[in-house]
């Protein structure tokens, strides 16, 4: 999901679990699956442009909430 969010590339390492690639549209290109050894040898994707997330972050959801909370206020006092 941060790849898609963000419109870049993740290279995912962890030694025990899944390592992997995996482009800006949440596709994964390589990966090594659950408790295996050895190595994703593969080139990061290029990134998209910024997506509306990487711009204005969590400004959206606030919007959303102050809407919310002034509607549920003015409901409240009908």
């Amino acid at each position: 999901m941060r790849a898609i969010e963000e419109g870049l590339p993740v290279a995912r390492a962890a030694n025990t679990g899944i390592s992997a690639v995996i482009d800006p549209l949440g596709r994964v290109v390589a990966m090594l699956g659950l408790g295996r050894m050895g190595v994703v040898d593969s080139p990061l994707p290029a990134s998209l442009k910024p997506t509306l997330y990487a711009r204005f972050g969590d400004l959206g959801f606030l919007l959303l909430l102050i809407i919310g909370a002034a509607t549920a206020r003015v409901a409240a006092r009908k």
